[in-house]
């Protein structure tokens, strides 16, 4: 896996995170098949993750994440964040 750096963004729903992890996955230059070799998670659910499905075992999501080199910082919200 190549070591590059990953856009920050705020996620706000599982089809975000999804996606991040598809993005990730696709500049690596790993398919879907080669990640399911990696993690030890078969690729329809990896498929699956990437759409944002809302039942995802989260300890799965996690070991995608490190399979990718990523991993998840929570932080308080700012005010703003809590405007409009």
């Amino acid at each position: 896996m190549k070591n590059e750096i990953v856009p920050c963004s705020k996620i706000v729903n599982p089809e975000q995170l999804g996606a991040m992890l598809r993005q990730v996955r696709k500049r690596q230059g790993i398919t879907q098949e080669d990640l399911s070799a990696i993690a030890g998670i078969g690729p329809r659910l990896i498929g699956e993750i990437e759409r944002g499905k809302l039942t995802a075992e989260i300890g799965k999501v996690f070991h995608l994440l490190a399979s990718l080199g990523l991993e998840i910082v929570v932080q308080p919200r700012t005010t703003r964040d809590w405007q409009g």
